[in-house]
């Protein structure tokens, strides 16, 4: 195994940047000796691991475990043989009451909102499409006076005068 002073005394002592064939020998040399030092490192340091955990005592290494084993749901399902039977049950109760009126208030929301939009849709829907066919209708006149009688008679009357004004003098 190689320590850091031996790889110190592998140094090329090449400063510049052009490499050469010796200082390529030399760096793959030092590569290699590093490779098998933090090989050398990493084996140490598993094997110091394995005998500090072996050197636990089974007592604490079961309390950890102990700790991490129970989840929080069953913490909580242990507490509760703290307080008295009435009290577990008004308690249940009342939640399971508000969990069925939350979900039925939901399910008549659900309903309330159908009813509305498809009763909107039935009712409505009948009187749009007429309107739209009265427009469309009152268009196609416009289009076919102003083809018969020319660009100005689309609009029966004449121009529309302002309002409050008197309509201008005829002319002669």
């Amino acid at each position: 195994m190689a320590t850091l002073t031996e790889l110190a005394d592998l140094d090329s002592g090449v400063a510049s940047s052009e490499a050469t064939p010796e200082s390529q020998t030399t760096a793959e040399e030092t590569a290699k000796a590093v490779g098998k030092a933090v090989e050398a490192a990493a084996a140490q340091v598993s094997s110091a691991e394995e005998k500090e955990v072996s050197t636990l005592p089974e007592d604490e290494d079961e309390d950890e475990d102990e700790d991490f084993d129970e989840s929080f749901a069953e913490r909580v399902w242990g507490l509760t043989e703290m307080f008295p039977e009435c009290l577990r049950t008004g308690s249940a109760n009342a939640v399971s009451s508000s969990v069925r009126l939350v979900k039925g208030a939901y399910d008549l929301s659900r309903q309330v909102v159908w009813i509305a939009v498809s009763t909107s849709i039935l009712l409505f829907a009948p009187v749009m499409f007429e309107i739209e066919r009265l427009n469309v209708e009152e268009m196609m006149k416009q289009d076919r006076n102003r083809l018969v009688l020319g660009p100005g008679s689309a609009m029966s009357g004449g121009p529309p005068a302002a309002p409050g004004l008197m309509p201008p003098p005829p002319t002669r």
